[in-house]
C-alpha cells in the first residue's frame, strides 16, 4: 500500500499540470481567435477603403474626360447659334452636338437647372444681375454656360445671369449674390 500513494501524488501532480497546460492552450486558442478575427475586420476595412478609393478614382478619371468634352459642347452650340447657309454643315454640325450630348448623358453627365430656377450659388456661378421683370428676384434669368452634375455632384457650375429686384438687389438691399459660404 505504501506504493500507491507515490503513484497517487504523482497522478494528482500530473493532473494538475495538464490541467494548467490546458488552461494556457485554451487562453492561447482565444487569442489567436481574436486576433484572426482583428485581420478578418482589418482585411474588411482594407477591401472597403480600396473600394471607395478606387470608385473616386473613377469619378476623378471621368470628371476629367468630361470636362474638355463640356468646352467642345459649347462651341458646337455656339456653332449652332450662328447658323450657315450650308445646311449639310448645320446638320453634321448638330449631330455631332447631339453624339457628345449623348454621351454626356451616358456618362452620367446630367445639366444643372437653368432659367427659371431659383439662383444656388452651389451650383450656379452668377456673372451678371439684371432687373427683374417677367421674373421674381434671385431667379435665374439667363445661361452664360451650361453647368452639369457628374454623379450627383457639380462638375461644372452654370454661369448665369440672375434677376435682382428693381430697388437694388434680392438680398436685403444690396446688389451682391450670395456666395457659396454664406
Amino acid at each position: 500500500m505504501a506504493d500507491a500513494s507515490p503513484d497517487r501524488e504523482t497522478t494528482n501532480t500530473d493532473l494538475a499540470t495538464m490541467e494548467r497546460r490546458i488552461a494556457e492552450l485554451e487562453q492561447a486558442l482565444g487569442e489567436e481567435r481574436q486576433g484572426r478575427l482583428r485581420v478578418l475586420a482589418d482585411f474588411e476595412n482594407y477591401r472597403r477603403r480600396i473600394d471607395r478609393e478606387a470608385g473616386a478614382a473613377r469619378r476623378a478619371g471621368k470628371s476629367d474626360v468630361l470636362r474638355p468634352l463640356l468646352d467642345i459642347l459649347d462651341n458646337l452650340d455656339r456653332a449652332l447659334a450662328a447658323g450657315s447657309t450650308d445646311l449639310a454643315f448645320l446638320h453634321g454640325v448638330e449631330a455631332i452636338r447631339g453624339q457628345i450630348g449623348r454621351t454626356l448623358k451616358d456618362l452620367g453627365a446630367e445639366p444643372v437647372p437653368g432659367v427659371g430656377a431659383p439662383f444656388d450659388p452651389r451650383i450656379h456661378e452668377a456673372v451678371g444681375t439684371v432687373p427683374a421683370s417677367a421674373q421674381p428676384p434671385d431667379t435665374v434669368v439667363a445661361e452664360v454656360r451650361r453647368g452639369f452634375f457628374l454623379d450627383g455632384e457639380v462638375l461644372r457650375p452654370a454661369q448665369v445671369l440672375v434677376a435682382r429686384s428693381p430697388t437694388g438687389g434680392g438680398h436685403g438691399g444690396n446688389d451682391q449674390i450670395p456666395m457659396a459660404n454664406s
